[in-house]
């Protein structure tokens, strides 16, 4: 009788296990600046994801770690305004002036579909 069952069973299985949905988190796939890039002029930084965000979870902010010529400088939170893409996979963050020398590191969070809130950071330099 066991083994009657067990085509049956591994059927049911098969079936349930199939029709799980994955889960994928959100995730950056790119931006510009690039994570680590030197460029010589920013006056925007565009995210871009692996799926659609909601844009009620999206947190971003913008910090300068360094600036050349001062020792131990504090980090610094650059004003941006966020505004959301229309595919609902990018991000700008817009700054009132072009950014002045230094380091920067850019920390974002944010959930996709699966609404589990995922962030990372990433750091560039202006010369």
């Amino acid at each position: 009788m066991i083994k009657s069952l067990l085509p049956a069973a591994t059927a049911v299985l098969t079936l349930l296990l199939a029709s799980t949905p994955a889960s994928a988190h959100a995730k950056l796939v790119g931006s510009t600046p690039a994570a680590n890039a030197t460029v010589s002029k920013v006056t925007s930084i565009a995210l871009r994801f692996n799926e659609k965000v909601i844009a009620s979870t999206v947190k971003a902010e913008v910090v300068m770690t360094g600036m050349p010529g001062m020792a131990n400088h504090a980090p610094m939170k650059i004003p941006a305004t966020p505004m959301m893409g229309k595919d609902g996979k990018s991000m700008t963050l817009a700054v009132k002036r072009a950014l002045v020398p230094g380091t920067y590191k850019v920390k974002w969070a944010a959930a996709g579909a699966d609404t589990h809130r995922m962030g990372s950071e990433f750091s560039f330099t202006v010369k």
